[in-house]
């Protein structure tokens, strides 16, 4: 499946519920992620033969998007690693299904709480880009996510300049009053 049929969402821990949006803290642009688990098998002998037991599981989340210094995600990310703060993550299939309870519409999601490992800054002649990596806490959890805003599932939507009459406004889009509405 294509990284467009996916949404991954990281959300400080400590954020406010109020303040907690999918818009907010949606890795927009993603271009790539991954959730890797990992047994770690313990050997043992048995009758000169190797044999093998599950050990340690660990899982790891990464995520690949469009550097943008005014994003929430990305800031958050970077702030995660600096301090040592833990992150709520949320990985969900774009494809819309029927909750189970049969209430309405939503997503099928993968849940973890998330200690951000690394944050690099890829830069090149036509782009740059955020790889983050994420160690999962313990495990994640399996579950469904109410439907997602349309301006996350359709890009189109997203917000747009709209247009403002000459000396309407000044200062940059995110602060003009004409581009706020």
């Amino acid at each position: 499946m294509s990284a467009e049929r996916w949404t991954l969402v990281g959300i400080p821990a400590d954020t406010p519920t109020e303040e907690a949006t999918a818009e907010e803290y949606v890795f927009s642009g993603m271009t790539e992620f991954s959730h890797e688990m990992e047994s770690e098998l313990m050997e043992r002998i048995v009758g000169k033969k190797k044999d093998w037991d599950q050990g340690v599981t660990e899982e790891t989340i990464n995520v690949t998007f469009p550097y943008n210094k005014d994003a929430k995600g990305d800031s958050a990310l970077l702030e995660s690693i600096k301090n040592g703060k833990q992150m709520r993550f949320w990985i969900i299939n774009n494809e819309i299904i029927t909750l189970s309870e049969g209430t309405g519409e939503g997503h099928n999601s993968t849940f973890a709480y998330v200690m951000a490992e690394s944050r690099s800054l890829s830069v090149d002649d036509e782009s740059q880009t955020i790889e983050g990596a994420f160690k999962v806490k313990l495990n994640s959890a399996e579950g469904e996510e109410p439907k997602l805003p349309d301006v996350i599932l359709d890009p189109s939507l997203a917000e747009k300049v709209v247009y403002e009459e000459l000396g309407a406004a000044t200062g940059n889009m995110e602060d003009a009053d004409t581009q706020n509405v």
